[in-house]
């Protein structure tokens, strides 16, 4: 009972002494999104993605070359067989030989004069 006594007056007291609080004034500002973003160095990415390369494909080779992993591969995998060809002639008629096939499109697209890829 005392306890909250105390903590009630020291909350009473800095409340009377925060005093009112005003808001500030709203100003509207546009934010510059180009300062936020961090762009990458070209040399960061490359060694990045150079270093990304190496880890996989040594990764790769020690599953490659692992005894059990054959084993497993060997017992329970599935042979890739390769898809068969059908010989001889498609009793499909020749594309060639519709007349749609020669038939000069309306649409002529115009190629761009420059491009921005790369840049």
């Amino acid at each position: 009972m005392r306890f909250t006594g105390v903590v009630l007056a020291a909350a009473v007291i800095v409340m009377a002494a925060a005093g009112s609080a005003q808001a500030q004034q709203y100003t509207s500002r546009p934010i510059d999104a180009e300062k936020l973003v961090v762009k990458p160095a070209d040399t960061a990415t490359s060694i990045v993605g150079t270093s990304f390369k190496y880890v996989s494909r040594v990764a790769a080779g020690y599953i490659d070359n692992n005894a059990m992993v054959r084993t497993v591969n060997a017992l329970w995998g599935t042979k890739k067989y390769a898809a068969p060809v059908q010989g001889g002639l498609s009793p499909l008629p020749d594309p060639s030989s519709y007349p749609s096939s020669y038939y000069k499109s309306v649409i002529q697209p115009s190629y761009p004069k420059y491009s921005t890829f790369g840049k």
